[in-house]
């Protein structure tokens, strides 16, 4: 594999690592952080379980995930292949955060209190809570954390 390949699909790689972490509710439950934080592509590139990803194990990794992300098997990853991956790397965390907002919704009412927020393993959420809840109404709605996540995306 050329070195420019290997530093585009290790950058990929450890962005999708920073991406997953810099997002709320990183435990078992969410589908994106597991064994004590680790995210679950670093448990794909660790094949030996020994905690350390060898530069081995670090190319077989980088290889298949280039395969996964090369849709049209030219043997390139263009802008719009990538662009693709990053869109559904968005649409999958996405779809996390809205069912773990339902499994949290106990009283089903669409927003979250903070004993629901609490009981559903949300800790950013339960140390911000009343900085997001705009209106102080003691619940948290989508657009008020929506509101924080754009906030977050524009200073970084």
């Amino acid at each position: 594999m050329k070195m420019h390949q290997l530093v585009l699909l290790t950058s990929l790689a450890f962005t999708s690592f920073a991406y997953a972490n810099h997002h709320e509710g990183h435990n078992k439950r969410d589908g994106h952080m597991h064994d004590g934080g680790m995210h679950p592509m670093f448990n794909q590139f660790d094949k030996d379980k020994d905690g350390k990803i060898s530069q081995a194990e670090h190319k077989e990794g980088s290889d298949k995930l280039f395969l996964e992300i090369d849709t049209n098997k030219d043997g390139f990853i263009s802008k719009d292949e990538m662009q693709a991956r990053y869109k559904t790397m968005h649409e999958n965390y996405q779809g996390a955060i809205q069912e773990r907002w339902k499994l949290a919704d106990k009283d089903g009412d669409g927003l979250l209190s903070k004993a629901e927020a609490e009981s559903g393993d949300m800790p950013r959420l339960v140390r911000d809570f009343e900085k997001l809840d705009k209106n102080k109404d003691g619940k948290l709605s989508h657009e008020e954390t929506e509101a924080r996540m754009k906030k977050k995306h524009r200073s970084h």
